[in-house]
């Protein structure tokens, strides 16, 4: 077995504005949350982490409210210094950085157990108060009510080909998804989704054909149909980056469960 004791090892939670970002990944000349995110640990610990890796990965433009990520340094570092300076508040549009020092076996992509993504749609007059960057703004009224009922038929283990986007590079299109709500909350459709894992713009095709269904464009039994085709061109339009949140990654650490999703299982389940 590979020795790994002199690794010191974090895990980072970590939120993020993804309108001021081309997405997680690190890009060569492009601004991305996971850059953002390696800044700060470089300067917390004066040198740059290892093998920093994110438990879910997000396009440009989508928001996160909780994401996970690993690294580790080979060399002595001052952990309580490091969590401190990483948990400052800056204006580099990250959001609720917090770390802790954990295992060096703990990674995570293998401690990743499900997400919750949440899109809002506003298609309605809103005030003032409300920010229209982080909802999708259409023009029909949609009703809540035929949306949810036709997001009945999502739920449970499916082949979600025909909600799969191009360069995905998951190994399978099966994936579960546990629970997806729809609800009114003032101006907003609010749309919550938990599933173990998802697909290259999945949960925004999702989204996409709900609100065609909500607008009466669609029959609620299309949902049905356009699952079985198992092709993308079957499911319409994609909505837009701004109303999509990642709200939370369930973790298998620590092993008493306690960050782990409500409604979802303890088991290793294939992730994306």
């Amino acid at each position: 077995m590979k020795d790994l004791s002199d690794r010191t090892a974090l895990l980072v939670r970590f939120g993020y504005d993804g309108g001021r970002f081309w997405g997680l990944q690190p890009q060569r000349g492009l601004p991305t949350a996971g850059a953002a995110l390696a800044r700060r640990l470089t300067e917390a610990a004066g040198a740059p982490p290892k093998g920093l890796c994110f438990a879910a990965r997000t396009d440009r433009g989508v928001h996160a409210l909780s994401n996970l990520a690993t690294c580790y340094w080979r060399l002595d570092v001052d952990v309580d210094n490091v969590l401190q300076a990483l948990s400052q508040e800056r204006d580099d549009g990250l959001l609720a950085v917090h770390g802790a020092c954990v295992p060096p076996t703990v990674h995570a992509r293998g401690i990743s157990r499900g997400k919750h993504y949440r899109y809002r749609i506003r298609d309605q007059q809103a005030g003032d108060d409300l920010d229209d960057t982080r909802a999708w703004r259409v023009v029909p009224t949609l009703d809540p009510a035929r949306m949810q009922e036709a997001a009945r038929a999502l739920l449970g283990r499916h082949d979600f080909s025909s909600f799969r986007a191009g360069g995905c590079s998951a190994a399978t299109a099966e994936k579960t998804l546990y629970r997806i709500d729809v609800s009114r909350d003032g101006a907003d459709i609010v749309v919550d989704l938990v599933g173990d894992a998802f697909l290259r713009k999945m949960v925004r095709n999702l989204v996409g054909l709900l609100a065609e269904v909500g607008s009466g464009w669609r029959p609620v039994d299309d949902v049905v149909a356009v699952l079985g085709a198992r092709v993308r061109q079957a499911a319409g339009v994609c909505a837009p980056p701004e109303g999509l949140t990642l709200v939370a990654v369930g973790c298998a650490w620590p092993d008493d469960g306690s960050a782990l999703l409500e409604g979802t299982p303890h088991e290793r389940e294939p992730s994306s």
